[in-house]
């Protein structure tokens, strides 16, 4: 496999050995910018989001995709997603603000979230939330009694749990019975929450979403997972009369981490969710289709860049190679023991290798990156590129240690853009009254 096969696309080592991004030399982001350092490449994020979009709208015209931006947010970003005729789904009021203030317009958001506080219920109705995707009885309770109060109408998909397993990591699998997400098909429950919705004031219920989970490589639980979306909707429709505009089966396609996974063809699983709805739904009837997808938008995108710090050799055990980063940046490792790989990004790769650790600078054992990875034999300074690093790293960031999250950069045609600048001490303290 090519050592970049899963960076970035035009991402090139030069003649010195240098790491390109997007134009960009890594070298010299670092020197600008500082590390721990990510870099999104424009060209991948609009490329991903018309892979998409283009297959989408040629075999369902009432179709869109929404952006799942819990995966990373930042004004930049959104612009770029905006510009590629994407929608956006949210998932908290930071989120509701930031896409207000990067310019999105409050009837593309689709307002998710299993506890959606009372302020975030009133924020987002006052900014005119184009859909709100209601988890529950209790959700919907608190955004009907809030939208009649203030003489608003809620436009509402509902969160259902269709029972359908994804064959992924439990910790981002959310379509089984037993999920703190959505309200679950078997038991009835889901039957109920629409004679409620249909009943309920300040409440316009127009369709159906379900989300099965993350990182999954198979289109079949997401075809699946359309299916029975198809499903309930006809059968509350023929039931009680709830007529549905909207469908939206989620997303969750997996992407390549490591060279050894194989990812999911984007062409391959929008095809495979069109021809399961076209299947389930009755001649004639085409209600908007919406996939929400996120990480795999923008984790291809983006590439950590981190500092070797201190190397620890323990004889006949490993070598740790300790970065200027970690879990306070990309806590994913730690949380649900995600892969990645990482290679040499500021000079030629050449000479003898060896199988190192890559791990962190903060105070847990399990500060680990990169447990066990073969690369040339490493030295303090020394810049280490990890791809595959745009999504739920930064978006998760901490803190830790009284620790500053990076910056980030946006490249494309060889200008970088700074996007998120690297946070200061003064930032810290600004928290404390």
């Amino acid at each position: 496999m090519n050592e970049l096969d899963i960076f970035p696309i035009d991402t090139v080592r030069d003649a010195s050995g240098h790491l390109s991004v997007g134009g960009c030399d890594v070298v010299d982001l670092a020197a600008e910018f500082g590390t721990p350092l990510y870099i999104y490449d424009e060209a991948t994020i609009r490329a991903n989001c018309r892979a998409y979009l283009q297959p989408l709208r040629a075999q369902y015209a009432n179709a869109s995709i929404t952006y799942a931006g819990k995966a990373y947010l930042d004004p930049t970003i959104l612009g770029i997603v905006r510009e590629e005729g994407l929608g956006l789904d949210v998932v908290s009021g930071g989120e509701i603000t930031l896409a207000l203030a990067a310019g999105f317009q409050a009837a593309d958001i689709v307002f998710h979230g299993n506890n959606k506080l009372p302020a975030e219920l009133a924020l987002a109705l006052d900014a005119g939330v184009g859909r709100f995707a209601v988890d529950g009885e209790d959700d919907l309770r608190a955004l009907s009694g809030l939208a009649d109060e203030t003489g608003r109408t809620a436009r509402v998909i509902l969160r259902l749990t269709p029972g359908i397993s994804a064959h992924t990591h439990e910790y981002i699998r959310t379509g089984m019975l037993d999920s703190k997400f959505g309200t679950p098909i078997s038991t009835g429950d889901a039957e109920r929450l629409v004679r409620l919705a249909l009943d309920s004031p300040g409440i316009e219920l127009v369709g159906y979403h379900a989300h099965i989970g993350s990182q999954i490589f198979d289109v079949e639980p997401l075809a699946d997972n359309a299916t029975a979306l198809v499903e309930f909707a006809l059968a509350m429709q023929e039931r009680h009369g709830a007529d549905f505009s909207v469908l939206s089966p989620g997303g969750g396609s997996g992407v390549r981490y490591v060279g050894a996974d194989d990812g999911l063809d984007i062409g391959l699983l929008v095809g495979a969710i069109v021809d399961a709805v076209r299947a389930a739904l009755p001649p004639g009837h085409e209600p908007e289709l919406i996939l929400e997808p996120g990480r795999s938008i923008i984790a291809p995108a983006g590439v950590a860049l981190y500092e070797v710090g201190t190397l620890k050799t323990i004889p006949g055990v490993r070598t740790y190679v300790a970065v200027d980063g970690g879990m306070a940046d990309n806590i994913r490792p730690a949380l649900y023991q995600a892969e990645y790989t990482a290679i040499l990004a500021g000079r030629e790769p050449a000479g003898p290798t060896e199988t190192v650790s890559i791990v962190g600078r903060y105070c847990e054992s399990g500060d680990i990156l990169i447990q066990g990875i073969e690369l040339p034999e490493l030295r303090r300074g020394d810049l280490l590129a990890m791809p595959t690093a745009g999504a739920y790293s930064l978006a998760l960031a901490s803190n830790y240690n009284m620790s500053l999250r990076p910056a980030v950069v946006v490249v494309n045609d060889g200008q970088p853009r700074l996007s998120r600048r690297r946070e200061t001490y003064d930032d810290l303290l600004a928290h404390f009254p």
